[in-house]
């Protein structure tokens, strides 16, 4: 007979009065401690994540509001970075609380302030509205929830990191693919604001009750298939504090740092790159993002699979190969749109990388006690890199009236992340 964990409200596996989730979660499926419940939490991040993820189709909802405010570009675009960044920030104590309270009480107040931030968006006036409601209240709510689904599932997984690490946030690139078609058929037919307050109530009815499904492990805990995922040998669980004294810390933050400011710079701005340097229309610019989206969400799963077989280091290199390459097509051969799209491809297939594979190698690095706290702070790089991307994009879109400039300064920043990821091994022995 096995005790639970306090997160698991401490009931005796076999006991009759036993809520049927926790006993799943606790109980031994084939003599197997885990069993079948591990995989309903990673379909729970997976419902979650997918939510969050409508973040990225942001650029569905600029030409409206333009178009009924007069707004320009580099005056839109400051409320997806601020979201963006108050995601990263609020992700420290969300990954504190997450780790001494457990994920589900973080996660349901972050799905309640991201409906409520999608709510007020629909009564949008102004700038600094626009700014408040979808940035700094819908920024929080993201942070909050998006931390819980991907630490959960990392501890209930520590034989295979890397897969369930891409499949936790797969949902964050699918949500795109989802909403970006969503959000342009709500718009022509009920408008921007009705778009805003229907998405705000969808989120509100997935978020919470997907959030009650997480929770963390016993600390006892062992998986059915005990091999580690990382060729790494079991770190030790670091503290903040030790963390920020690692040199390898610093390599991977600004390695994070150079591959989401790539990526985010074209999401951020993609149907109005993609409208302007092929000319496609509207429709077909909106599927863009949509494509954008299914391989930022494939690329997730395929490299987290790769970095459970092969060394981490070296395949984050190779994503920032495949960034720098995407970024130097669409670039170059914009005129040309199917050279153009396979940029965007694989653009969005290595964006998906990143943010598969820096949550197992700081699990890798510096343990899973305080993975929550620790990822949080290197996910500030996440943050910084929405600040230096879109508006890199948005300030060459205003003042040079081409976004062409960015996009190779972005690719220079992918092919430095490439140098960074081949002596993170060096720099943690």
């Amino acid at each position: 007979m096995e005790r639970f964990s306090k997160d698991s409200e401490e009931c005796r596996i076999g006991s009759p009065s036993l809520p049927i989730p926790s006993a799943l979660a606790y109980g031994k499926s084939k003599g197997k401690v885990g069993g079948s419940f591990r995989w309903l939490i990673v379909a729970s991040a997976i419902i979650i994540q997918l939510c969050l993820g409508a973040v990225y189709a942001f650029s569905i909802l600029v030409p409206p509001l333009e178009a009924e405010f007069g707004w320009k570009r580099i005056e839109t675009s400051p409320a997806f970075t601020i979201a963006l960044l108050v995601f990263s920030i609020s992700m420290i104590p969300a990954g504190r609380l997450q780790d001494r309270k457990g994920p589900k009480l973080v996660a349901t107040a972050g799905g309640v302030i991201l409906g409520l931030g999608m709510v007020l968006s629909s009564f949008t006036h102004s700038l600094p509205w626009l700014y408040m409601s979808y940035g700094v209240i819908g920024g929080l709510g993201i942070g909050l929830t998006y931390v819980t689904p991907i630490t959960t599932c990392v501890k209930w997984f520590p034989e295979k990191k890397g897969l369930i690490s891409g499949l936790a946030v797969f949902g964050f690139g699918a949500g795109s693919i989802v909403f970006a078609p969503f959000w342009t058929f709500i718009i022509e037919v009920m408008g921007w604001r009705n778009t805003f307050l229907i998405t705000g109530l969808l989120f509100t009815g997935f978020l919470l009750p997907s959030a009650q499904v997480l929770r963390n492990p016993p600390e006892d805990f062992k998986p059915s298939t005990p091999k580690p995922s990382s060729q790494l040998p079991v770190a030790k669980d670091f503290y903040p504090s030790e963390l920020l004294k690692k040199p390898s810390f610093y390599a991977v933050w600004i390695s994070y740092w150079f591959g989401t400011s790539a990526g985010l710079m074209l999401i951020g701005h993609a149907k109005q790159i993609t409208m302007e340097l092929t000319r496609l229309n509207d429709l077909e610019a909106s599927l863009t993002v949509s494509i954008l989206g299914m391989f930022n969400s494939f690329g997730r799963i395929l490299w987290g699979f790769l970095g459970d077989r092969m060394r981490r280091e070296k395949v984050l290199a190779l994503v920032f190969v495949l960034c720098f390459g995407g970024l130097f097509l669409a670039a170059s051969f914009s005129g040309f749109v199917p050279l153009f799209l396979l940029g965007i491809v694989l653009t969005g297939l290595s964006f998906g990388g990143f943010l598969a594979l820096y949550p197992t190698i700081t699990s890798d690095y510096y343990g899973t006690k305080n993975l929550g706290t620790n990822y949080g702070i290197i996910f500030l790089a996440y943050g910084a890199g929405a600040i230096l991307g879109p508006i890199m994009a948005g300030y060459f879109r205003t003042f040079f009236n081409s976004y062409i400039p960015s996009i190779y300064l972005a690719a220079t920043l992918a092919i430095i992340g490439a140098f960074l990821a081949l002596f993170l091994r060096r720099l943690h022995p």
